[in-house]
């Protein structure tokens, strides 16, 4: 089977990533999950704290968490993943092409999972801002109570 490798910010985890990850995993077997830095964006959540929630989401599945610095297709080369596995939803299209592009001229291919109807408009920027309303984002979030916790902590410094 082909390694593969789930990326993503994951500020916070959610449902529809949990889906792509596991849905990953029947597909290419070995999956570890990267969360990725990009210091274009401004988290919400540490790196730590993005990590501790989807190690606690993917608790009992064996699917390692990593943290990595740099360019994706080089994690991919470095680690020997064969495959970058992708969740779509809609309007992600055009992005995820030249992301894929990118990556393919470097020699790595990347599958695009489509986004299960059920979580096609789940995104963690709703999440965030459901937090800072402070609604419930049990049914979106599997670490819905560590991301409460470590939103109360980080937006109260």
């Amino acid at each position: 089977m082909t390694k593969a490798v789930v990326p993503g910010s994951f500020d916070p985890v959610t449902f529809g990533h949990i889906d792509v990850i596991m849905r990953a995993r029947r597909l290419y077997g070995d999956v570890t999950v990267g969360i990725l830095r990009n210091s274009d964006k401004k988290y919400l959540f540490t790196e730590k704290q993005r990590a501790e929630m989807l190690e606690y989401a993917l608790r009992g599945t064996g699917i390692p968490v990593i943290v990595w610095d740099g360019y994706l297709w080089r994690l991919c080369t470095e680690r020997g993943y064969g495959r970058i596995v992708k969740g779509l939803r809609e309007g992600d299209a055009d992005y995820e092409l030249l992301q894929a592009q990118y990556n393919m001229r470097r020699g790595v291919k990347t599958s695009v999972l489509r986004a299960d109807e059920k979580y096609g408009s789940v995104s963690s920027s709703e999440v965030r801002r459901l937090l800072a309303a402070g609604e419930d984002i049990s049914a979106l979030c599997p670490a819905a109570e560590m991301a409460r916790e470590f939103y109360d902590k980080n937006t109260k410094l």
